[in-house]
């Protein structure tokens, strides 16, 4: 007899062993990423890059081999690979796009790991230059070190003649040479071949020693070019783009194993001390730099140069530390030469006395240099050279109007020190959220909690960029402030140390909140607009049907074209009429309704209406203008419109016509176009007593009467070109004649509605074109 198995226990044991599976997982997915962390520190001290840098290249080299990112992460490590596992979930811990902009790696090609961990283990530069020369596979190695006066000094070389050695120990900056060249662009410089080199730049080794092709590749120490590794083959040797990345990687590799050797060990003279105080000015705060001597052929101190900045300095015209390295001060500062700050420098550098100068009071009147300020400025001997520290002391009247923009604004700014844990915040942000400027800033958790919860995720998201990936922000979130709602730009943007950590959140948040209500209202106003819009169109559409294909009406043929205004333009009083009367004879009217909405369709509905009553009492056009005149005037509200009626009789051939100040028919006959003159008539509803001329028109078999609304010819005002205003009649003429010469007359009507189009999209347009087919 079979057993019945318990429901309970079999979905107890396979919740357990869902829990197992899922703890596997979880373990072999740390133990992957594990990998991949240790990994990606040991290539940053290797290529002396930041951990995210170095995880970038590990990324890029997975996409190049088609490997898994954990496999190139032990290989760095020279470790077997964990067993492979699952992602996790959400986590993307090893998805590259989550971090990492697509690299454009040519295919095929990976630097190779062996070769990045032997340049690590040269000893000393000699040994450096040695193995990068059997690495690249090429000829001869140079490597030179960056000087303070911008030259280059051989450090070490490969297989590279002694006399070459001698002859270019030092790479003057007066020498237009390849190596300076990558110096200044911070770029390789790719010279496959020999005759273009020569013509670009003087040839180190030219003409005794020739390398028919040579690359030169700049390494960097943490923000700046620190040196340059030349590369050197006898034959001729192009640079496939693979293999360009591939030697790239290399020098990165042996500039830091390089710079690592020169700061630990090796002869005095094989160190390069500016590099040496650019380390220490980059963990000091403020604005501090190093000032080297620059001495005449006498040895006389004549100027003194920026040798090296801290990231913070700022100097009088508003240049950044990257952009004040190698400058000098009399190029940058004319007028600062013969000043008392001036003979501090030259004090400091003979006595090594340390001197404060409280409140110099500096101006620049050079041009493309309109600068001037109080300072305070430390000056201190280093060598051959000063440390100076300096800040600027705040103008007061400069301070207002900082704080008067920040109120027309509504700016406010605050800071959050990430090393010290303190906020600082300006007076408008206090009153932006609406706080008591006595409470202090708000704490991390406050302003959290002042956020609409629905926007927290953009908060979060925002503050995730800046704190991990370094990133500039820019959201807009809803916040608490007091008993209102106010929205408020977001833009923050964080400060990173030399490692690329953030060290401070600078932020500045404005107001907006008048701008949104303005925006929602201008909304709500487009949402009432667009119904309105509706339903004068449903109104238009009901009472004012336009055939889809032309009327047989007696002795004519008749074509008419309805074109609505742009979509959010209100809807226009544009109408027409045509029907057979009792007698044979036809009645075509068109006419238009000043004035936009639905008071406007409704009036023209009227108008419609009274007509096909007034036609049906009398046959006179102009009679039948006065009716409508009169219905209009007697309306309690003032209602202008403008109208063409006409009764084409076709035993006679006769159209006899009044209008009330609308713009002429147009009478095609022959390919010719002429606009017939208007009999006397003013607007429906401005004068009660208003009579209306009648005219005749003769028409023939193949004459074609076209009556149109103003907006096929009226130009709104452009506000510029005062010669395109107003009705364009001439222009509507010369637009016909382009076309109706090649045109059979039996197709005129439809060719006249569907070709011509209103001068302006701003108003509707109505058309109606008549065929005498008797």
């Amino acid at each position: 007899m079979a057993t019945q198995r318990d429901p309970s226990r079999s979905a107890l044991a396979d919740l357990v062993a869902r829990q197992r599976d899922e703890i596997d997982r979880l373990r072999a997915a740390a133990r992957r990423q594990a990998v991949v962390e240790q990994a990606k520190g040991v290539l940053a001290e290797r290529l002396g890059c930041r951990p995210d840098e170095a995880f970038e290249d590990m990324v890029r080299l997975s996409q190049a081999s088609g490997n898994d990112l954990v496999l190139i992460a032990a290989s760095v490590l020279g470790v077997p690979p964990p067993p492979p596992g699952e992602r996790l979930a959400g986590e993307g811990l090893f998805d590259p796009t989550r971090y990492v902009r697509q690299a454009a790696v040519p295919e095929g090609r990976a630097p190779r790991p062996v070769a990045l961990a032997a340049v690590g283990t040269a000893a000393d530069a000699e040994e450096l230059a040695e193995l990068v020369c059997e690495h690249a596979g090429c000829d001869g190695v140079l490597v030179y070190l960056l000087e303070p006066d911008g030259g280059l000094r051989l450090e070490a070389a490969a297989n590279v003649p002694a006399r070459v050695r001698l002859e270019w120990d030092r790479v003057p900056t007066q020498l237009e040479t390849g190596v300076l060249a990558a110096v200044r662009s911070g770029l390789p410089r790719w010279l496959p071949d020999l005759d273009a080199a020569r013509r670009q730049h003087a040839l180190i080794g030219d003409p005794e020693t020739v390398w028919r092709s040579r690359a030169w590749l700049p390494f960097r120490d943490q923000t700046r070019t620190a040196g340059v590794i030349g590369l050197l083959w006898t034959d001729r040797h192009e640079f496939p783009p693979g293999e360009q990345w591939d030697l790239e990687l290399l020098v990165r590799a042996a500039g830091s194993t390089l710079l690592s050797l020169l700061s630990t060990g090796g002869a005095p003279h094989s160190r390069n001390w500016t590099l040496w105080a650019q380390h220490l000015l980059d963990v000091l705060p403020g604005s501090v730099a190093l000032l080297g001597a620059v001495h005449s052929a006498t040895g006389e101190v004549v100027d003194f140069r920026f040798e090296a900045a801290s990231p913070d300095a700022v100097d009088f015209s508003g240049r950044r530390y990257r952009q004040l390295v190698g400058r000098s001060i009399l190029s940058s500062y004319p007028t600062v030469e013969g000043t008392e700050l001036w003979a501090a420098y030259h004090r400091v550098l003979r006595t090594g006395v340390r001197e404060v100068l409280h409140e110099f009071q500096y101006e620049e009147n050079s041009p493309g240099l309109p600068r001037h300020g109080r300072y305070t400025l430390t000056i201190g001997k280093f060598g051959d050279g000063l440390i100076l520290a300096w800040h600027e002391h705040e103008d007061p009247l400069q301070l207002e109007r900082l704080r008067s923009v920040q109120r027309l604004g509504n700016i406010g700014w605050g800071e959050w020190n990430l090393v010290t844990d303190e906020i600082t915040w300006s007076d408008q942000l206090y009153v932006i959220f609406d706080r008591d400027p006595a409470l202090g800033p708000m704490s991390l958790d406050e302003i959290r909690a002042s956020v609409v919860p629905e926007d927290l995720p953009i908060l979060q998201n925002a503050v995730r960029r800046m704190l991990e990936r370094g990133e500039r922000t820019d959201s807009e979130l809803r916040l608490h402030a007091g008993d209102q709602i106010r929205f408020g730009r977001f833009i923050g943007e964080p400060v990173l140390d030399v490692e690329g950590r953030p060290v401070r959140l600078d932020v500045v948040l404005q107001d907006i909140t008048a701008t949104r209500r303005a925006e929602q209202r201008m909304f709500d106003l487009g949402e009432q607009f667009a119904r309105e819009h509706q339903v004068a169109d449903h109104l238009r559409a009901a009472v004012l049907p336009v055939p889809s294909a032309p009327l047989r009406l007696p002795g004519l043929k008749v074509a008419v074209r309805y074109l609505a205004a742009e979509q959010w333009a209100e809807v226009g009083g544009d109408w027409y009429h045509a029907f057979p009367l009792g007698d044979g004879s036809t009645l075509l009217a068109i006419g238009d309704v000043a004035g936009h909405g639905l008071g406007t369709a409704a009036a023209m509905a009227k108008l419609r209406y009274a007509l096909t009553g007034a036609a049906l009492t009398t046959p006179d056009p102009a009679g039948i203008l006065t009716v409508l005149n009169r219905m209009l005037t007697e309306n309690e509200e003032v209602t202008l419109a403008t109208a063409i009626v006409g009764r084409f009789t076709p035993a006679t051939g006769l159209l006899t016509w009044a209008q009330a100040g609308h713009p002429p028919p147009l009478l095609v006959r022959s390919h010719e176009v002429t606009a017939l003159d208007r009999p006397a008539g003013p607007v429906l509803g401005g004068i009660p007593t208003a009579t209306y001329a009648t005219t005749h028109t003769a028409l023939h078999p193949g004459d074609t009467v076209l009556v149109y609304t103003d907006g096929l010819i009226e130009r709104r005002p452009s506000g510029t070109d005062h010669e395109d205003d107003g009705d364009d009649l001439d222009h509507l003429l010369s637009e016909i004649r382009r076309f109706v010469a090649d045109l059979d007359p039996a197709e005129m009507p439809e060719a006249l509605t569907s070709r011509l189009v209103p001068a302006s999209p701003l108003d509707d347009t109505c058309m109606l074109a008549a065929l005498v087919t008797r």
